[in-house]
């Protein structure tokens, strides 16, 4: 199919439009999902893909979270672990949709797409090689704006509770993904919002975030809501995140 990106981005206002937009956290998903946007399509023209490929790229990060607005709405959380697995809730409503022959793609294109959606907080298991190749694009592009968003000081400590989760520490530590782990602490919002860094495996996104201190800002702008002991903890994991990090 010829990929209108026009029509897409009215197609994405038509569904956040029934959401209250006024609300911070419906916001910024909007915001967000603009940006993995165009980190994906970047993305794709860095690997100088067709202009075909490069707008499902697009495509593939405007849409990759619309099931959060529904997740706001019916659970005030965007904590999978505390509501719903927001990948498969946003592949659905892609499937859905294009049922409706809202997006117009062929079901090979939608099941690429909604498989790319379903696995980008989750490993992809299967031997699908398109699914693979699209799944790490959003994987990245994804993670790569959530970098930037804690970097900026846009994800902040809501918690008072001091302490931490043995279980998130230790799997930041082996550098495991931690949707599974809610933070309940201020030091394990610090933690999962820093683990967005290791997810990301592009080289040219990697140096990006060398090149611009974004470790050294995440650290800035979490440990000052942090105790002395809990900023001492969390700047050792930081500075071990930054050796491994530059040593790839």
């Amino acid at each position: 199919m010829k990929y209108d990106i026009h029509e897409f981005n009215s197609i994405f206002w038509d569904i956040v439009r029934k959401y209250d937009i006024s609300d911070n956290n419906i916001l910024r998903k909007i915001i967000h999902s603009y940006d993995v946007a165009k980190i994906c399509y970047t993305t794709a023209c860095k690997r100088k893909l067709n202009k075909d490929e490069r707008y499902f790229c697009y495509v593939l990060g405007l849409f990759h979270d619309v099931g959060r607005f529904e997740q706001w709405k019916l659970y005030g959380t965007y904590e999978d672990a505390k509501s719903i697995d927001h990948g498969k809730l946003s592949a659905d409503i892609v499937k859905n949709m294009n049922s409706q022959e809202l997006f117009g793609m062929t079901d090979e294109e939608v099941q690429l797409l909604a498989d790319s959606i379903n696995y980008h907080t989750k490993p992809y298991l299967g031997n699908d090689d398109k699914v693979k190749y699209f799944n790490q694009i959003i994987n990245n592009a994804d993670a790569y704006s959530n970098v930037v968003e804690s970097a900026n000081g846009m994800h902040r400590i809501s918690s008072d509770i001091e302490g931490y989760n043995e279980e998130l520490l230790r799997a930041f530590k082996e550098r495991e993904l931690l949707v599974k782990y809610p933070p309940l602490t201020k030091l394990d919002k610090a933690i999962k919002s820093t683990a967005c860094v290791y997810y990301i495996n592009d080289q040219s996104i990697r140096e990006e975030i060398i090149r611009n201190n974004y470790l050294d800002m995440i650290y800035e702008n979490f440990s000052s809501g942090l105790s002395e002991s809990e900023s001492n903890m969390y700047n050792e994991l930081i500075e071990d995140l930054k050796s491994t990090y530059l040593e790839k």
